[in-house]
């Protein structure tokens, strides 16, 4: 004997299988993963692209990088460019210089975790802005 489904479950499963349920979950699970790939990949190697960038001058910190809600640019948060020391400068120290946020706005950003090809290119974009706003 096959159990008859109430009216609030036939309507729960529609509203759930819906086109802008579907579509919305989608978008939230894109933005998601973008945003673990940013925070975690795409960081570290900023990092060192960062380095390679400056000419072995500064290093980079970037405590969070996200991308916004439209996925149209990155929000870096809390950067930190601290001055790699050479052993004969090291009685000169010059002081870190910090920014609390930078938005980069980035049309392309929701394709960069389908075409790693370009990722180096984008990373350098990102490094040159970042050292374009530090020297305001």
């Amino acid at each position: 004997m096959k159990k008859k489904r109430g009216p609030v479950q036939k309507w729960l499963t529609a509203f759930i299988l819906s086109p802008g349920m579907i579509f919305t979950l989608a978008y939230v699970l894109v933005w998601l993963g973008t945003n673990l790939w940013l925070d975690n990949a795409f960081k570290r190697h900023l990092k060192q692209v960062f380095i390679s960038e400056t000419g072995q001058r500064y290093q980079l910190d970037v405590h969070s990088l996200r991308t916004g809600p439209c996925l149209n640019s990155i929000i870096l948060k809390k950067l930190e460019l601290s001055p790699l020391e050479a052993p004969e400068n090291q009685g000169t120290r010059q002081a870190n210089l910090q920014i609390a946020e930078l938005r980069i706005d980035w049309p392309e950003l929701s394709f960069l975790p389908f075409r790693p090809s370009d990722e180096l290119h984008s990373m350098q974009k990102v490094a040159k802005k970042i050292l374009s706003h530090a020297a305001q």
